[in-house]
Parts: C-alpha cells; sequence; structure tokens
C-alpha cells in the first residue's frame, strides 16, 4: 500500500473528487479526515467510506468562517496527532457573464476556491515546519486556471491563482521537505459539472475540443492525487498536473 497509515486532511470531502480521493487513499492504506459544508452529505459518505475499514472521520466546516475553520484544523491536527497529506479539494463555480458580476459573488467564490485554501494550507504547514514533518500538499486548480473561458471569470481567476500559490508554495516550503503540488482536472463526471450545465443541455456537452471525446471520470483525477501524495513523486513539486483529456493542447481548433 503505497500511503501505509500516512494521515490525510481533503477539503470538499463530502463528494465528487474529494471523495473518490478519499476512497482511494483509504484503500491505500491511508487514515482519512474530510471536511465539508455539506452536513447531511458528509455524513453519508462518512459512513460509505468507513467500510473501507481503515480510519476515516469528518468535520463539518465552512470554510469559509476564518475562526471556525482555524478551531477545527486545530481539532483535526489533535485528532490524528499530525497531517502527513493535504488535499485543497473545496471549491465553486458560477455560471454567469462577466459584466453582470456582483462583487459579493465575485468575493465568494475567491473567498472558497482561493483563501480558505491558503489559510488551510498555511495552517497545515507551519505545523509540519514546527514538528519536522515530511508532507505533500495537493491544491486543486483546474484547466481553467490555465486558459481562460466565457462566463467563469471568479472561478477562472480564483483556479489561476491556485496555480501561482502552489508554485510560490512549494518554492518556500521545499527546505523543509514538503511539496506541493496542484490538479488541473478539465471537464471531469462530478457534481460540480454537471451543475455547470446549460438549461438546453440534457448531457454535459463541453468536450468538442477535447481528443479523447469524453468527460473524465473522478477515479481518473484521484489516480494523479495518489501519484503526487505518494512517494513515487518524491522529486516533484511545484508542478501543476493537467488531467484534461487534451482539451488545453487542443486550443487551435476551430
Amino acid at each position: 500500500m503505497r500511503l501505509e497509515n500516512k494521515r490525510v486532511l481533503i477539503t470538499g470531502g463530502a463528494r465528487g473528487i474529494g471523495k473518490g480521493i478519499a476512497q482511494l487513499f483509504l484503500q491505500e492504506g491511508a487514515n482519512v479526515i474530510l471536511l465539508d459544508i455539506r452536513k447531511m452529505e458528509l455524513e453519508m459518505t462518512l459512513q460509505e467510506l468507513k467500510e473501507i475499514g481503515k480510519p476515516c472521520e469528518a468535520f463539518a466546516c465552512d470554510l469559509t468562517d476564518q475562526d471556525s475553520l482555524l478551531k477545527t484544523l486545530n481539532s483535526v491536527w489533535q485528532l490524528f496527532n499530525g497531517i502527513d497529506i493535504l488535499v485543497n479539494n473545496a471549491g465553486k463555480a458560477v455560471r454567469e457573464p462577466f459584466l453582470q458580476t456582483s462583487v459579493e459573488n465575485w468575493e465568494d467564490v475567491l473567498q472558497l476556491n482561493l483563501t480558505s485554501m491558503f489559510t488551510v494550507s498555511q495552517f497545515i504547514s507551519n505545523r509540519m515546519k514546527e514538528y519536522q514533518m515530511k508532507g505533500s500538499i495537493i491544491n486543486m486548480a483546474s484547466k481553467n486556471g490555465l486558459a481562460g473561458s466565457s462566463m467563469l471569470s471568479h472561478y477562472n481567476a480564483s483556479k489561476g491563482g491556485i496555480v501561482l500559490l502552489s508554485q510560490s508554495m512549494a518554492v518556500e516550503l521545499a527546505s523543509f521537505d514538503i511539496r506541493v503540488n496542484a490538479i488541473a482536472p478539465g471537464f471531469i463526471d462530478t457534481p460540480l459539472d454537471q451543475d455547470l450545465k446549460t438549461d438546453n443541455e440534457e448531457n454535459l456537452a463541453l468536450t468538442n475540443r477535447t481528443p479523447m471525446k469524453r468527460l473524465g471520470t473522478i477515479q481518473e483525477v484521484a489516480n494523479c492525487a495518489l501519484f503526487l501524495a505518494s512517494d513515487e513523486s518524491s522529486y516533484v513539486t511545484g508542478s501543476t498536473l493537467v488531467v484534461d483529456g487534451g482539451h488545453l493542447a487542443n486550443a487551435s481548433e476551430l
């Protein structure tokens, strides 16, 4: 098992990619803690994951509430007496025109997608440094953080920020034996991507420029997270692993 007894914190773990990563990491021997604001969904996911047989716990938490988040992170650290792997997965997206985007919506998306990631990462990496713990931090970016698109200005800005935050963290934390990388998924069959369908779409028709001509799966993103979390990527830091079926590589297609 590649993550035997590693202590893992995953934000946004109640569903989608976060849940998929938790499931795979538990199967690989990790002990996992989930954070999510969706309390009922989180409890259902927790009961399902506990059937794998490895320690798994969960905290319902609003990551945009700074005081509550810091208290929860203290509890998380104490529960497993440390964290070896952090997966910053929590995020949201709202489709709306740039010209009609309110400051409130802009700040709401940036607060969850980027600022809370900064807060969680700073807390955990400070503790890793204090206790001289080797660590791996994985930040969930997006192909939208590497190239622009319409209707998602706040989401795209937040994901672009995640890419550069991850690089900056990697440079500063390398001397403490803490690796930091990002994953940039393309169109993945998740609740979030399904929520972004337009009203006239029966299926998620967002893959016209994707050479592989299909949506990615949660398992395929989780497999990449496992690589970055494990010692198999021991010389990989500051990288953004694109998981998009070739979508960004196909930028010149009409």
